[in-house]
């Protein structure tokens, strides 16, 4: 399993790398260009295996047979990946890992709402990174001021002491740099 974490321009090669190698990586992030890359992807691929296998049913039967088999199977790749990629989407639009959960099952399980569930997570691929991150981290988004849960290493900011007194400032301030580029004077 190798864990995604796109950022910045993704192109369509880098999107389909990704979509494979990371077709059981839950963690991560995937962001909107690589989301709807992948999905090009595999509307590509399902269109040029359903093409490929129906000439060779009207050529050579059994490869015909053969192929579509082969593409069937194949599907079961893509759908894994495919809900993957999604939940890694919800993941860089700020969603937690809970509410991503709850989405899912809504989504499969719970007559009437699965429609709603199905139009709001279309919307969600279409928001930009980072749409939901609140002010304060809470159960259903991630916050600002928070280490993103996705991360491998939690980012600690680094202590640093002001410049040295002087006469008129007998007291040091601390100032607090964020790996982001914030800095906060600590009194």
């Amino acid at each position: 399993m190798h864990r995604i974490e796109e950022s910045g321009e993704v192109t369509f090669g880098q999107a389909i790398k990704d979509f494979i190698q990371g077709w059981v990586s839950y963690g991560g992030r995937s962001t909107r260009a690589g989301y709807w890359w992948a999905i090009l992807g595999v509307v590509l691929y399902v269109l040029a295996g359903m093409l490929l296998s129906f000439m060779l049913m009207f050529t050579v039967r059994i490869l015909g047979v053969i192929f579509i088999c082969l593409l069937g199977i194949s599907s079961i790749f893509v759908l894994i990946a495919a809900y993957a990629l999604l939940f890694r989407r919800f993941r860089d639009v700020g969603f937690k890992t809970a509410p991503i959960v709850i989405w899912l099952l809504c989504y499969f399980f719970v007559p009437f709402v699965n429609a709603i569930a199905g139009i709001a997570g279309l919307v969600f691929m279409f928001l930009p990174t980072d749409q939901f991150v609140a002010e304060k981290e809470n159960w259903l988004v991630r916050g600002k001021d928070t280490v993103d849960e996705t991360q491998t290493t939690a980012a600690q900011p680094q202590l640093t002491k002001a410049a040295p007194a002087t006469a008129a400032s007998p007291s040091l301030p601390t100032v607090v740099f964020y790996p982001d580029g914030r800095e906060q004077e600590v009194k």
